[in-house]
């Protein structure tokens, strides 16, 4: 398997790529985060009212009750209307204590949810567009990549990276926007409320902090390692399924389904297994903090208590009341942090995959000063070519030349070299070695769009997208007439079949083009090409696999569009080498004969056998 390289990159230098995607949002990220810590305000606001409540409330309420009876050692006489005026007066206080709390819980109340909908719903806008951006970002990365890279890759590595991923990636930006802003705000709120109402007790909780921190750097390594070989695991069991989707012709015609499904399964649950050893350590860090919070928070209750009971530290009832609702209040942002730092720890390998993948390199950028190529007037010219795949030479030392408005039919054995000629006329690749010339002008000092302007390919296996046939013929020309596109098919014999369709034009193809026979893809996507227009074509023999009726008509195509052009035509029937220009015999990655038919059967031996073996097996 063929991937990118390896990030180097440390988790830190990760995490802040990551969160870069957020840069050009960062007005709505703003809010989000304003409103965060104005719902984390609210919360600990909630929590402090405890203490007036109890303090100028309920306290002073039961004392006014008791205002009856004034005990000073021995009876005395008691003054009714100082005792009266004195309960009033607290009465007064408490209602007006009283009022002001309700009027504080009515606003928090209401107000809360409304601060919650704005930063909700602006934090998943933002992370929603992020993952769009991130798989935007892959899709063009895609496109820019070397055609080498597609050729060795797995697309199950791709469509992993792009989809799987991006969303678990991303998962760590929508906990930091989301709520870890609003979680630690909360956190620093209530250790400030719980200092105000006492530091000593405050200290007994704080004490927690170094096991947890210890508590999630373990587990937060174990969690990276089996999150990397979880997404690694993803490419497989995404390989295996694109495989069955794309051999279930050969799957079913061999009764294979039982085999898949067992492949198939095997991945599935290896990818099961990765998961629950990420899913594992998730849930052993969340316990381990979860017992240290509690634990904290039992033992501020116990000293709170005694310090209440004992006269110690000051503590009014309220104080202690406030200090263990705000402690309680701690520990749902504490969980939260804690299943942060596990997301993060979790989206970093998704996030290196990701990043390995925008990092790979890409086709060489054209030289300083590339010139547009206007036309093609004298030919085109391999000279003295070397090239390999970084393994074995495939072409050594190969002179070529194909005259302008010249059909050259390029045979050899299967494996000599055949595509890669025509893949470096289209600079798929370049020359290790020698170079490859139009009218004189190295490729290389040409722009790579405007010599892919200029030449048109009609291969073995037809593509097809999956839209319209009108779509598909004008894929070359977006811009042109329907009129055009009848007149392209009517020259590639697909006008007919086509008008045959219940939608004619409008007929989906299909998933490439799986609604049409291999004969009327061909026949579509020589049309395609026509309507183009190219000065040089490149025929990856289009005919191998058609009936005879089919190649005929597709033969036919082919000679109205080769009209006048430059062509190379990688061939493999005789019918199709007989009606070339020239023949060109490719052996051992050089051309050992170029002449007419005629020529190369006296010229070249492997000519003459492959001749030989085709007039002895004659298509049925």
């Amino acid at each position: 398997m063929s991937e990118p390289a390896a990030s180097d990159e440390t988790g830190y230098g990760l995490l802040w790529r990551l969160l870069s995607y957020a840069r050009p949002y960062l007005g709505l990220v703003a809010v989000s985060i304003v409103f965060s810590l104005l719902y984390a305000g609210g919360l600990t606001a909630r929590g402090y009212l405890v203490k007036p409540l109890m303090d100028d409330v309920f306290v002073p309420a039961e004392s006014s009750s008791s205002l009856g009876e004034l005990v000073d050692g021995a009876r005395r006489e008691v003054d009714e209307e100082a005792l009266a005026a004195q309960r009033e007066k607290l009465r007064a206080s408490v209602d007006e204590n009283f009022a002001w709390i309700i009027w504080a819980a009515v606003l928090i109340v209401l107000g809360m949810p409304a601060v919650r909908l704005v930063r909700d719903y602006s934090s998943e806008w933002v992370m929603t567009r992020i993952t769009v951006d991130m798989q935007i970002d892959l899709g063009e990365k895609l496109l820019r990549l070397p055609l080498a890279h597609h050729v060795r890759g797995r697309r199950g590595d791709a469509v992993a990276r792009v989809t799987s991923d991006t969303a678990v990636a991303n998962r760590a930006q929508t906990l930091i926007f989301g709520e870890a802003v609003q979680d630690v705000a909360q956190i620093l709120l209530a250790l400030g409320a719980a200092i105000w109402l006492s530091w000593q007790l405050a200290l007994s909780i704080t004490f927690v902090g170094p096991p947890v921190a210890l508590a999630l750097g373990f587990f937060g390594r174990r969690i990276r390692k089996s999150s990397r070989r979880r997404q690694q695991q993803v490419t497989e069991v995404m390989q295996r399924l694109m495989q069955i989707l794309a051999g279930i012709r050969v799957i079913k015609a061999f009764s294979a389904e039982p085999l898949e499904r067992e492949a198939y399964r095997r991945e599935a649950m290896v990818f099961f297994r990765r998961s629950m050893r990420v899913v594992g350590n998730r849930v052993y860090s969340r316990v381990s903090v979860e017992l240290l919070s509690q634990g904290a928070f039992a033992a501020g209750i116990i000293v709170g208590s005694l310090a209440l009971l004992n006269g110690w530290l000051g503590l009014t009832l309220g104080d202690l009341m406030a200090f263990i609702v705000i402690s309680a209040m701690l520990y749902r942002p504490m969980k939260n942090l804690t299943r942060l730092y596990n997301a993060v720890q979790d989206a970093l390998p998704a996030a290196a995959r990701v990043f390995e993948l925008l990092d790979a390199p890409e086709d060489v950028p054209d030289r300083a000063g590339a010139r547009e190529l206007p036309g093609v007037e004298r030919g085109i010219r391999f000279r003295d070519v070397w090239f390999s795949y970084g393994r074995e030479p495939v072409l050594e030392g190969l002179d070529l030349e194909i005259q302008v408005g010249e059909t050259l039919a390029l045979v050899g054995r299967t494996g000599s070299g055949k595509s890669t000629i025509a893949d470096l006329l289209l600079r798929f690749h370049d020359p290790d070695r020698g170079s490859v010339e139009i009218d004189g002008v190295d490729l290389r000092d040409l722009r790579r769009d405007s010599l892919r302007e200029r030449i048109g390919v009609v291969s073995q296996e037809p593509f097809l997208f999956d839209a319209t046939l009108l779509e598909n013929i004008r894929y070359g020309r977006p811009d042109a007439s329907f009129d055009e596109v009848v007149e392209a098919a009517r020259a590639a014999n697909a006008h007919e079949f086509i008008e045959q369709l219940p939608l004619a034009y409008d007929t989906p193809a299909g998933d490439l083009g799986s609604q049409l026979s291999g004969g009327q893809r061909q026949r579509v996507t020589i049309a395609r090409a026509i309507l183009r227009d190219p000065q040089i074509l490149i025929f990856d023999e289009a005919t191998s696999a058609l009936d005879a009726k089919a190649e005929q008509l597709v033969q036919e195509a082919i000679a109205n569009l080769l009209g006048g052009r430059t062509a190379l035509v990688i061939a493999h029937r005789l019918s199709t080498v007989q009606t070339a220009d020239r023949i060109a015999v490719l052996e051992s990655g050089r051309i050992t004969a170029v002449g007419t038919h005629d020529e190369v059967v006296e010229r070249s031996v492997l000519y003459r056998e492959l001749v030989e073996i085709q007039l002895q097996s004659p298509r049925g």
